[in-house]
């Protein structure tokens, strides 16, 4: 009995190939989208699965203030933890990150440095509670021991090439020598953790003059990343809930109020976005629901066209159906033969959308950085997945057909009665689902479209064009007057600056700001960024009033040390900007000679005390992307005398960045610091860089927008079919009457517009809704404006009646003699 339903589905299949090919193209395009959405999500999910027990994994984050919450905890949460839970802890591991700049003297390249961003040290246990594998050496002493490290099997051919690197040395920045132990496996892409080197938290120590035996005492330094693993008899949550009460034991009772650790378990930390300093960037819960909404909305809109094409269909199949009935057909049998219709041509539809996947995810993936993996042979998940797709998709698209079709009376039927009935308004229903989702995926594509444009384009208050930002290390510092002097007299070069933090990328570090008579609790974190003389000239920035800091050493104050290590600066210069003046209560020109200190401060002992008075305000421009809003900020000099704050050099030139003046600039860079990288960055393209995200969230959006009201006009076309069909003698009458040709297109279409128009009713004022909630995420936003609504409308019913007019055309152009004879 399969065999004969497959049989003549396969017949019908060929015999109707106009329907077949609609068909086939809208369920594999519906289907091939599903599978990439699902698959990416399905990886999404599944970050830091692979560790053993991870189920008993967590990172210990922190509530500040009852409304951030913070990725990273001090260094002294660790030994809290292993002091209080010993036996319901099985292991504490804090992990701290740095930038360097290494070499390898036995390697490939002996004399060349590399800067280096994920080399990472951590506590002994690192190697017992996660799962990364060694393909050479031995963990053995590395995490306890100074000066030894892991690297990866791509550090080990970029420094070492074909060599065998165990045993040999790596040479990092103040020539601190580390002996190389072993070689990972290459990192799961489904961790959040990055690294290419790890070595022990006591080399961090030795580092930073820090006594290797103590522990750390402060929840501010260093920043770490800590992870537990969770004793098997132990509660998580209930240890999570006790650690704010053993807090005041080591910390100010009102620090512990406001900063609040907990537990987060590992699965979660890649999918929750709502931690500020996040090791690596996360992927939003939210992000994946709305990928996975789509993939499945447009699955559901490519078999609402195989609902509304088969419905179609069934003027031609009437007698075929009459005579099955008359004959002894049963409603099952019916059932039978147009489900395993529509298994058939979901079958041929996943065939083709599994090309499709195949041929298309590595242009999405090299085009979003997307990872999204697809293994029929070896994933038995994938291969559940497909069959579930394939079964549901096949059950949606066929069910009401087949029920449709297998309860037409054969008395009616054969005497060819209308079947214009009470399930038109069900199909023309079906097609206002339809349009109101692909009309919101346009509307909603088109704002993301220009809010990208906005943040690329709009004017962040300074000139980046013409400014190349480099990378400082310890040597460049050491030389830095020398640098500076030689990097000006390259032809080209309009300027060099140094600065703590490259503009419209970097806020600076935040301690508190205060003044004199200031009130209970209006004390700040402020940002505080360190620049050179003539900085703010140099990005056409001006100074509202005031002046800049100027070369003399007056401006960088007279310092001491506090406790012998730490600095207390005082009669320091200080320019604030624009949005620091309502923190004052100021104007511009009263806060000029207005005193000012920036200090850090940990259970009522200083760890840095700046004192002086502001010289200048200078006008507001975004120390960070378009994002975020305008930050009070304060500019201490470059080069105090407390602390040398240069990270970056910023090359202005004026005539544009050829490579010509760029090996200029590199040679003159080396030719001053031997062996230290000139690693560089065009800043207008870095800025351009933070964006990527809403760019890629764009792409994707307009893809689907398009696929959608692709599949949409797929099932406006079907429907057009079906009224043509049922109104084939109508339309000859109305020839023979002398009605024109696009007349009867006009009539015929009208009824089609009504319903796109209403779900237009619908679908804007959700978009609406939706793009105003997804806008609350930027303080610099596009207005919703008119236009959008517009381009909405006029593309969904341009659309739409050029998809319903050309079946009309077709049918109101057909011989009306063919139309109205009896058969």
């Amino acid at each position: 009995m399969l065999k004969n339903y497959l049989k003549i589905a396969w017949r019908n299949l060929i015999r109707q190939k106009t329907f077949s090919l609609i068909n086939v193209l809208g369920l594999s395009l519906g289907l091939a989208c599903c599978l990439i959405l699902l698959a990416f999500v399905k990886f999404e999910q599944s970050f830091d699965k692979f560790h053993p027990e991870p189920e008993r994994l967590y990172r210990v984050v922190q509530r500040v203030n009852s409304d951030q919450k913070w990725a990273w905890a001090g260094g002294a949460v660790a030994p809290m933890l292993r002091k209080e839970f010993p036996e319901e802890l099985s292991e504490v591991v804090s992990v701290t990150q740095i930038s360097t700049y290494l070499r390898a003297p036995e390697g490939a390249a002996p004399e060349e440095s590399y800067r280096e961003d994920r080399f990472i040290f951590s506590d002994a246990g690192f190697d017992k509670i996660f799962g990364f594998e060694l393909s050479k050496g031995s963990w053995a002493g590395v995490l306890e021991n100074t000066y030894q490290v892991i690297i990866t099997e791509e550090m080990a051919q970029k420094y070492f090439g074909n060599q065998d690197p165990v045993g040999k040395t790596l040479i990092s920045t103040g020539d601190f020598a580390f002996e190389v132990r072993g070689v990972l496996k290459p990192l799961p892409k489904n961790t959040h953790m990055a690294f290419d080197f790890i070595a022990s938290m006591s080399t961090f120590k030795s580092f930073n003059d820090f006594p290797l035996t103590a522990d750390f005492g402060s929840f501010w330094w260093p920043q770490t990343y800590t992870y537990v693993k969770v004793d098997p008899q132990t509660e998580a949550d209930k240890i999570s809930s006790q650690i704010p009460e053993v807090n005041p034991k080591y910390r100010n009772e009102q620090e512990a109020k406001s900063y609040v650790h907990f537990f987060q378990p590992i699965g979660d930390i890649h999918t929750d976005a709502d931690f500020q300093g996040d090791w690596t960037p996360p992927m939003s819960r939210q992000t994946l629901f709305i990928f996975l909404s789509i993939g499945i909305f447009v699955l559901v809109l490519a078999c609402i066209n195989f609902i509304n094409l088969a419905t179609a269909r069934a003027l031609k199949r009437m007698k075929e159906i009459g005579i099955r009935k008359v004959n002894g057909a049963k409603r099952g049998q019916l059932l039978g033969q147009f489900l395993s219709e529509s298994f058939l041509i979901n079958a041929v539809s996943l065939a083709l959308g599994l090309l499709i996947v195949y041929l298309v995810t590595p242009v999405i993936s090299s085009r979003l950085g997307f990872v999204i993996p697809l293994d029929l042979t070896g994933d038995r998940s994938l291969q559940t997945l497909l069959l579930v797709v394939w079964v549901g998709s096949s059950l949606f698209a066929g069910i009401f057909p087949a029920f449709y079709l297998s309860g037409l009376r054969p008395e009616l039927i054969l005497k060819n009665a209308s079947l214009t009935g009470g399930k038109s308004m069900l199909r023309k229903s079906l097609v206002v689902f339809q349009f109101v989702l692909s009309a919101l995926l346009v509307f909603c594509a088109s704002v993301v479209y220009y809010q990208h444009d906005y943040l690329r384009n709009t004017s962040m208050g300074f000139d980046s064009e013409g400014l190349v930002s480099v990378k400082m290390g310890n040597l460049a510092k050491e030389k830095g007057d020398i640098l500076k002097q030689e990097l000006v007299k390259v032809p080209g070069v309009v300027s060099v600056k140094f600065t703590s933090d490259r503009p419209g990328m970097d806020t600076g570090w935040n301690p508190t700001v205060d003044y004199p008579g200031i009130k209970e609790g209006e004390t700040k974190n402020l940002n505080v960024q360190y620049v050179d003389a003539g900085y703010f000239e140099s990005l056409g920035v001006y100074m509202v009033a005031g002046r800049e800091f100027r070369e003399e050493s007056a401006d960088r104050g007279v310092s001491k040390l506090m406790r012998g290590r730490f600095p207390d600066l005082e009669n320091v210069a200080m320019i604030v900007n624009e949005s620091a003046l309502d923190w004052l209560g100021k104007s511009a020109q009263e806060a000029i000679g207005s005193d000012l200190r920036v200090f850090t401060e940990e259970n009522g002992e200083l760890f840095s005390n700046y004192k002086g008075n502001i010289v200048g305000v200078v006008k507001d421009y975004h120390t960070r992307d378009l994002r975020y809003s305008l930050a009070p900020t304060v500019y201490l000099p470059a080069k105090n005398a407390a602390f040398d704050g240069t990270s970056y050099t910023l090359i202005k030139v004026d005539q544009g960045i050829s490579p010509e003046l760029l090996t200029q600039l590199k040679e003159t860079w080396k030719s001053v610091n031997q062996g230290l990288p000139f690693d560089y960055r065009f800043l207008d393209e870095a800025i351009a860089m933070q964006y990527e995200q809403q760019a890629k969230t764009g792409y994707l959006l307009g893809l689907f927008a398009f696929l959608a009201l692709l599949i949409s006009c797929l099932g406006l076309l079907g429907l057009s079919i079906f009224t043509a069909e049922s109104k084939r003698k109508e339309i000859g009458i109305r020839r023979v009457l002398g009605a024109s040709a696009m007349g009867i297109v006009h009539k015929i279409t009208a009824e089609f517009i009504v319903m796109v128009f209403l779900s237009l009713l619908l679908a804007l004022p959700l978009g609406y809704w939706l793009m105003d909630q997804w806008l609350e995420q930027f303080a610099n936003r596009v207005p919703i404006s008119v236009g959008f609504f517009l381009v909405t409308i006029l593309v969904s019913v341009v659309v739409a009646y050029a998809t319903v007019s050309i079946q009309s055309l077709r049918s109101a152009q057909a011989n009306p003699v063919e139309s109205i004879k009896s058969e």
